[in-house]
């Protein structure tokens, strides 16, 4: 501003003195120094707009005015309820500590549910069939198929579908008795109708009477390990 300034003033200089004399040249200087001035003065209330400008800041929240101690305070808070979900830790083996929202997630579960589902067929005392005179328990379990895990929306879930091969033994109306039974199909989604296929071992009319009654009288408990297997899948830690 001050460099454009002496520029006016010196060319208004040589415009009023210099040479011949022109028409109108001492009115002429002065009308050459009035643009000049109104530009000046323009120019500072720009500066200071500017600066009032950058003091206020770009938004009405901003402001550094008298009144500014009224407004309500607009920082950023920190909702602690949702944060405290999200950091909850997950007690279920099937949702992984990522999935904190419980979206759809899979995971196989296939050794670690045959390994259970074994162990609860051939825990001591596990009955097949009880009567009076009669008590029919699993001796031995092998189980082959597929498992998976599912966590739907925030619930997991367990799905599968095994064949079963069980060994059997006690007595059945005072006789001892013994045999196999086969389950082509434990499906998770119908534990109503599975299939059960005893066999009675040796030529004993009594383990012969024992296999046909174990193909309903064994349902009950077969369903009862499943749904403990389930159960103990979704707890795991």
């Amino acid at each position: 501003l001050a460099q454009a300034a002496a520029f006016g003033l010196s060319a208004a200089g040589r415009a009023g003195g210099g040479g011949a004399a022109r028409p109108g040249g001492a009115h002429g200087g002065r009308r050459g120094r009035a643009p000049l001035a109104a530009g000046m003065a323009a120019s500072s209330e720009q500066a200071n707009g500017d600066a009032t400008s950058s003091k206020s800041g770009y938004t009405y929240w901003k402001r550094d005015i008298d009144d500014a101690h009224v407004l309500p305070d607009n920082k950023p808070q920190k909702l602690e309820g949702e944060a405290d979900k999200a950091e909850a830790p997950r007690t279920s083996s099937v949702g992984s500590s990522w999935n904190a929202a419980g979206t759809w997630e899979e995971k196989d579960m296939s050794v670690a549910s045959r390994t259970e589902l074994e162990r609860i067929f051939t825990e001591q005392g596990f009955i097949l069939l009880q009567g009076e005179g009669t008590e029919v328990c699993s001796c031995s379990a092998s189980v082959s198929g597929d498992s998976q895990a599912y966590n739907i929306r925030g619930r997991p879930r367990l799905g599968f579908e095994f064949q079963v091969k069980l060994g059997w033994k006690g007595k059945f109306e005072g006789e001892e008795v013994s045999g196999d039974i086969n389950i082509p199909e434990l499906d998770s989604s119908d534990l109503d109708g599975f299939e059960i296929r005893p066999v009675a071992k040796g030529a004993g009319e009594a383990s012969r009477k024992a296999a046909e009654a174990l193909k309903k009288g064994a349902r009950p408990a077969i369903k009862r390990a499943a749904e403990a297997l389930s159960e103990n899948m979704l707890k795991a830690k």
